[in-house]
C-alpha cells in the first residue's frame, strides 16, 4: 500500500507541476490577479506531494518491501540502516526522486520567502521551476518509476546495495552534488524568468547570487567528497582520475565559477548581465548534459548510476527540450537586456571577465576530452582513448592563468586604471616564481615545471591574499570582515593546489609481495606484514592484513589493516584501502590477489599533504557559505528599510502587464 501512496502522491505532483508550470505565466499575460494568487498553494501542494512520495520510498527501503524492484535491487534485510536510508537516493530511480524534490522545497523556500519584492519576476521562476519538475517527473512515471512492483513474484531477500556504496561517501555526496545541480536548475528558472520579462536589474542580481553561492558550494562539496571518497574505497590510491563521470560534475562546477564572479559585476557594476544570463543557462545545460552521461550507458564507470540506453535517450529528449528552449529564448530576448559596458583595460572588470573566460574554455576542453572518444567510437572511426595526458597538459596552465587572474583581481580597483598597481603585482609574482622553482627544485631529476606551476599558483594567491589583507589594515577589521569569504576560499584553492602538486609529484610507491614477517623500508617508514587475519562482518567477510609501522628511529607508530572483502549476498569482492593520516602525509596501504598460501599483492604509498586537497576543498566551501548567508542577511536588511512588498492579490493590472 505504501509504493501505492508513493505513486499517487508522484502523479499528484506532477499533475501539480504542469499546472503551475503555465498558470503563473498565464495570469501575468492575461492580466488576472486573483489567478496569480494560486501560485503559492500550488507550489506548496507541489512540494508536499513530492516530498510525501520520497518518504514513501524511504518507508519501503526501512521495512523491507522487496517487491519494490527498486528496493530488491539495492537493500537487503543485512544492510545497515544508514545505507539503507542511503540507498534512497543510492541509483538511479531514488536520486532523480530526490533531485526533483530538492528543486520542489529549494522553490517553495523562494516563493515563501519575504526578501523578493518583484513577485512577478518569482512568479516566472516558479513556473520555469515548475515545468523541470513535470518534465523529470514525466521521466520517472513513464521510464524509471522507482515505485515498480514485482509482483506477484518478488524475492524474500534483496541483492544488497552495491558495496562500493556501502560508505559514509554515499552519505554526502550524491545529495551535495545533486543539490548543486538544484541551485543551477533555480539559476536557470531565475534567467529564463529575466529574459521572458525582458530585464535583469541589480536587485534581481541580488535576488540570484545567494543561491548561485548556494549552488557553488554544493558542487565543490560534491566533486570534493566524490574524489575523497574514491581515494578512500577504490583501493587505487588516486584522488583524481579524470574519469569520464568525475568530469560530468567538474564541468558544471567550472562554469558555475565563472557564474559566481559575473553575477557579483551584474549584482555591483551593473555589468555583464547577458554574460551572466547566459552562464545560467550553459551551467545548467551541462548538468543535464552530465546526467546524461552518467544514466545512459554511453560510459562504463563504477560512477555510474544506470546503463539503460531507453532511459539516455529519454534524459537526451528533456536536454533538448530544455536547452533548445532556453537559448531560442535567449536569442530573440538578449538584446533587450542592457548592461554598463564602460571600464578601463586594467580594472578588476576586466579581470573578472579574464577570469570568466578562462574558466569557460576550461570547461570546454575538459568536455572535448570527455565525450570526444564518445564520438569517434560512434563514427565507427574505432576506438580512442583520452587520458590523464592530455588533460593535465591542457586543464593545469589554463588553471594556472585562472589563478594568475584570481590573484590580482582583488588587488585593482572597480572600473578605474589601477596601472599603479602593477609594480607591487610584479614584485609579488616574482616572489612567488622564486619560490616555485625551489620547490621544483627537489623533485627526483630534477626541474620539474608541473611542480612549479603548482608550487608558484599556492604562493601567488598566498602572497596577494597577505598583501590585501595588510593593505587593507588601515581600513579597519570591518573592511576585513567583508572581504572575509572571499579571503578564506581563496585560501583555501592555494591549500588545495599545495595538496595536489605535493600528492602528484612527491608521492612514493611501492608494489610488493608481502607474507608475515616481510618487510620494506617506504619514504623512511618500516612497514613489516605481521599476519593476515580473517574478519567475518555482518554483510561480508574479509582477509586482514595487519602492517606493523614504525618511523624512521624505528618507534612503533600504529598498525594499518587494508582489508579483501567479500559480500555474503552477492560475492562482489572489493578492497578496502587501509590509511594511517595526519596533516603531513597519508601512508596508504591496499591489499590486492593472494599469490601463494602466505603471500598477498601488496601496494603501499606515501602521499605527502594528500589530506589539504580536501581541507582547501572545505574552507572553499565555507567562503561560498559565508557569502551567501551575508547575501541573503542584505535582502532582508533592505527588505525592511523598503516599503512592504505587494502581495500577489494586491497586484494591480498595471504591475502584471
Amino acid at each position: 500500500m505504501i509504493p501505492e501512496l508513493g505513486l499517487i502522491f508522484l502523479i499528484i505532483s506532477t499533475v501539480t507541476a504542469v499546472l503551475l508550470s503555465f498558470i503563473p505565466l498565464y495570469a501575468a499575460y492575461a492580466k488576472n490577479h486573483y489567478l496569480f494568487s494560486y501560485v503559492k498553494t500550488l507550489t506548496a501542494l507541489m512540494t508536499v506531494t513530492i516530498t510525501a512520495s520520497i518518504l514513501c520510498l524511504l518507508i519501503s527501503f526501512l521495512v523491507n518491501d522487496f517487491s519494490v524492484a527498486y528496493v530488491a535491487n539495492h537493500s537487503n534485510t543485512q544492510l545497515a540502516t544508514l545505507y539503507k536510508v542511503a540507498a534512497v537516493w543510492g541509483s538511479h530511480e531514488g536520486s532523480m526522486l530526490f533531485w526533483v524534490v530538492a528543486i520542489a522545497i529549494w522553490g517553495c523556500m523562494i516563493v515563501f520567502s519575504s526578501r523578493y519584492q518583484d513577485q512577478l519576476y518569482v512568479g516566472r521562476m516558479i513556473a520555469i521551476l515548475a515545468f523541470v519538475i513535470a518534465g523529470f517527473n514525466l521521466f520517472m512515471l513513464f521510464t524509471s518509476n522507482p515505485f515498480a512492483r514485482l509482483l506477484p513474484n518478488f524475492p524474500i531477500e534483496g541483492r544488497d546495495l552495491n558495496p562500493i556504496l556501502q560508505d559514509i561517501g554515499l552519505i554526502f555526496h550524491p545529495p551535495m552534488l545533486f543539490l548543486g545541480y538544484v541551485g543551477l536548475t533555480v539559476t536557470f528558472a531565475a534567467a529564463i524568468a529575466a529574459l521572458i520579462g525582458g530585464k535583469f536589474t541589480q536587485q534581481h542580481a541580488s535576488y540570484l547570487r545567494p543561491w548561485v553561492l548556494m549552488a557553488w558550494v554544493f558542487l565543490t562539496g560534491g566533486n570534493a567528497f566524490g574524489s575523497w571518497w574514491a581515494y578512500n574505497e577504490l583501493g587505487w590510491g588516486g584522488w583524481w582520475f579524470w574519469d569520464p563521470v568525475e568530469n560530468a560534475s567538474f564541468i558544471p562546477w567550472l562554469v558555475a565559477t565563472a557564474l559566481l564572479h559575473s553575477v557579483v559585476l551584474s549584482q555591483h557594476r551593473s555589468s555583464f548581465k547577458v554574460t551572466t544570463l547566459l552562464l545560467c543557462l550553459l551551467a545548467f545545460s551541462l548538468s543535464l548534459l552530465g546526467t546524461f552521461l552518467v544514466r545512459s550507458g554511453i560510459v562504463q564507470s563504477v560512477h555510474a548510476f544506470a546503463s539503460d540506453p531507453t532511459r539516455g535517450m529519454s534524459i537526451l529528449t528533456l536536454l533538448g527540450v530544455f536547452v533548445c528552449g532556453a537559448l531560442t529564448l535567449f536569442a530573440l530576448k538578449a538584446n533587450l537586456i542592457k548592461s554598463q559596458s564602460e571600464f578601463k583595460l586594467l580594472s578588476r572588470d576586466t579581470l573578472m571577465l579574464l577570469g570568466n573566460i578562462v574558466l569557460v574554455v576550461a570547461s570546454i576542453s575538459v568536455l572535448l576530452g570527455t565525450f570526444y572518444p564518445l564520438l569517434f567510437e560512434l563514427l565507427n572511426l574505432g576506438t580512442l582513448s583520452v587520458g590523464a595526458p592530455y588533460f593535465n597538459s591542457i586543464f593545469v596552465p589554463l588553471t594556472f592563468v585562472a589563478v594568475l587572474i584570481m590573484g590580482a583581481a582583488p588587488l585593482i580597483k572597480w572600473q578605474q586604471d589601477s596601472s599603479n598597481r602593477l609594480y607591487p603585482l610584479a614584485a609579488l609574482f616574482a616572489a612567488a616564481a622564486v619560490i616555485g622553482v625551489l620547490v621544483a627544485l627537489q623533485t627526483r631529476g630534477g626541474f620539474n615545471p608541473w611542480v612549479w606551476i603548482g608550487a608558484t599558483s599556492a604562493s601567488w594567491i598566498l602572497l596577494t591574499l597577505a598583501y590585501l589583507v595588510f593593505s587593507l589594515r588601515s581600513q579597519g577589521k570591518k573592511v576585513i570582515a567583508k572581504k572575509c569569504a572571499m579571503l578564506i576560499a581563496h585560501f583555501g584553492v592555494a591549500i588545495s593546489i599545495i595538496g595536489a602538486t605535493a600528492v602528484s609529484n612527491f608521492e612514493t610507491q611501492e608494489l610488493l609481495r608481502m607474507g608475515p614477517g616481510q618487510g620494506k623500508v617506504v619514504a623512511g617508514y618500516t612497514f613489516v606484514y605481521e599476519a593476515t587475519v580473517d574478519v567475518d562482518a555482518k554483510s561480508y567477510t574479509a582477509i586482514q592484513s595487519n602492517i606493523h609501522v614504525s618511523d624512521s628511529d624505528e618507534n612503533f607508530i600504529g598498525y594499518i589493516t587494508p582489508q579483501r572483502q567479500t559480500f555474503k549476498t552477492n560475492a562482489m569482492e572489493v578492497s578496502k584501502a587501509g590509511i594511517m593520516r595526519n596533516l603531513v602525509r597519508d601512508l596508504y596501504v591496499s591489499s590486492g590477489q593472494q599469490l601463494s598460501d602466505t603471500e598477498y599483492l601488496v601496494r603501499i604509498s606515501h602521499k605527502p599533504l594528500a589530506c589539504w586537497i580536501w581541507i582547501g576543498g572545505l574552507m572553499m566551501m565555507l567562503g561560498g557559505f559565508i557569502a551567501a548567508m551575508s547575501g541573503l542577511y542584505n535582502l532582508r536588511r533592505q527588505q525592511l528599510t523598503a516599503t512592504k512588498p505587494l502581495t500577489a492579490t494586491q497586484l494591480t493590472v498595471e504591475e502584471l502587464a
